[in-house]
Parts: C-alpha cells; sequence; structure tokens
C-alpha cells in the first residue's frame, strides 16, 4: 500500500491483503462487478483462523452466517437492492 509521508492510516497486513483479494475472488465467482462488504463478509467467514471469525464461532455457526449472506448476494432482488449502498444525506446538516 502506498501511503503519503504525513498519512496517519496505519498500513495494512499482509493477512488483511489476502482477505481483500480473497472478497474479489469471491464477488468475480458470484458474477458481481464490485467487491461490497457482503463480499469481505463472507471472505472473513471462509477463513477459520481470523479471530473475528473464532469469535462468532463461539456464538453462531459460521457457515449458516455463510450460507444465508450467499442465499441473499444471489437472490434476484440483490442488485435492485444495492441502492442502500449509496451515502446517505447527514440528517444534522442543513440542506442548502
Amino acid at each position: 500500500m502506498n501511503r503519503m509521508a504525513n498519512d496517519t492510516t496505519p498500513g495494512t497486513t499482509p493477512r488483511f491483503d489476502a482477505l481483500v483479494a480473497e472478497a474479489g475472488r469471491i464477488a468475480v465467482s458470484l458474477g458481481h462487478r464490485h467487491t461490497g462488504a457482503e463480499h469481505l463478509m463472507l471472505a472473513l467467514l471462509r477463513d477459520p483462523d481470523a479471530v473475528p471469525t473464532q469469535v462468532l464461532a463461539e456464538l453462531v455457526e459460521p457457515a449458516d452466517i455463510d450460507k444465508r449472506l450467499l442465499t441473499l448476494v444471489t437472490s434476484p432482488t440483490y442488485h435492485e437492492n444495492r441502492h442502500s449502498d449509496r451515502p446517505r444525506p447527514d440528517p444534522h446538516r442543513p440542506r442548502s
């Protein structure tokens, strides 16, 4: 990851980069032309060594979440509902 000298954003780890790459592969395998949070979640759920997945596994079965999420992102209405990813207006900001 290229970062400017004054950038205070932390760098990424190889594990994170691999997770993002896997999310992209999942998106492609589903025929999607974007990679979104849903693909990142699927990639995370499929990595049993990831700490968040281990925490989830203490509470629920990650495979069940994976199956439900996959059902949603392959449903006929998935692309119709993509509008929910658009930025929402700030209700506290005055309109011009």
